[in-house]
């Protein structure tokens, strides 16, 4: 019974880590920036923010649609409006 408790914990994890994320369109993070991520992998929205909740450091993204620019922040001050710019914060 312990280890299927377990393996329903370990399961549900990349859910719960999913859950505390808040994603708006159209606005943009202002704050420190972590690091900026140009790879393929990270040039959608959900690449970008799988990266961003792995990341313990990380506060948010922001995701820029035209220039597929993946930009994670350690801290947060504002969001502001932006078109083509999709962004999420924990």
């Amino acid at each position: 019974m312990k280890k299927l408790i377990l393996v329903l914990a370990v399961a549900t994890l990349p859910f719960a880590a999913n859950a505390e994320l808040s994603i708006k369109e159209g606005y943009a993070i202002e704050g420190k920036i972590f690091a900026v991520k140009t790879a393929k992998k990270y040039s959608s929205v959900e690449g970008c923010s799988a990266i961003s909740e792995k990341k313990s450091k990380v506060a948010g993204f922001t995701f820029d649609v035209k220039t597929q620019k993946c930009t994670l922040y350690k801290k947060v001050r504002k969001l502001k409006e932006r078109s083509g710019s999709v962004s999420g914060t924990k």
